[in-house]
């Protein structure tokens, strides 16, 4: 499984370490998730690129085999409130997207043990490109 280069916030990587850090128990997705922040290119807020998915960011993801685009909104798991669109970075598609660019593509593994393939297509929204560090 080859593995984009990906770029995290401090900021998101702190708050994520933290969130894992209270779990009684990791899930496997959970493990990914600490794997794939410990392979970040982590940097300061203000230095995220404008087209990298930050927690809260809004992006245009496309999961194949669908061809249409969906969008989403990659949500820290208390603000998970099961809206269309949210995608909690616990959650597989989730972790597989943080930290990814436009145009950058990952397969990722499933629960049922299947691969999925998602493909960065658009960042509609980023709250560090809209100077929201909070």
């Amino acid at each position: 499984m080859i593995r984009p280069k990906i770029i995290i916030s401090e900021q998101d990587l702190h708050r994520l370490e933290t969130m894992l850090e209270h779990q009684p128990k990791l899930t496997p997705t959970m493990q990914h998730l600490e794997d794939e922040l410990a392979r970040a290119e982590v940097v300061a807020p203000q230095d995220v690129p404008n087209n990298v998915v930050s927690m809260n960011a809004r992006a245009l993801i496309t999961i194949a085999p669908a061809k249409e685009p969906t969008e989403i909104t990659l949500v820290y798991p208390h603000d998970f409130k099961g809206e269309k669109g949210q995608v909690n970075v616990v959650a597989p598609v989730g972790t597989a997207i943080l930290g990814l660019a436009e145009g950058q593509e990952i397969e990722w593994p499933q629960p049922d043990g299947h691969m999925m393939k998602v493909k960065i297509e658009k960042i509609l929204y980023q709250p560090e490109r809209e100077g929201d560090y909070l």
